[in-house]
């Protein structure tokens, strides 16, 4: 297994992750996981915050020019959120 550097851009929640099926796109996979686990995800966002960063690399596929994350969506999708805080799911988070 190779390890490389990605541009968070590049990286793509995973839409039909194991957590909860098919969904719609990437915004629904994100809005799934504050719907559903929001305590967690708000811990989890203080912790990278805290931490500067996380420390357990994503497991991820390449699908054309993005990469489909297939482990760690719930921190990539903690990273996507502090990079672009619009994409959250309601304006409180």
């Amino acid at each position: 297994m190779a390890i490389r550097k990605l541009a968070l851009s590049a990286l793509v929640v995973n839409r039909a992750n194991d957590r909860h099926g098919e969904l719609e796109n990437e915004t629904a996979a994100i809005a799934w996981l504050f719907n559903e686990r929001e305590t967690h995800m708000r811990n989890l966002t203080k912790d990278i915050v805290e931490q500067g960063g996380i420390y357990e690399y994503p497991l991820v596929s390449p699908d054309k020019s993005k990469f489909i994350v297939f482990d760690g969506n719930r921190r990539i999708t903690c990273l996507k959120l502090l990079d672009d805080p619009r994409r959250a799911p309601t304006t409180e988070l």
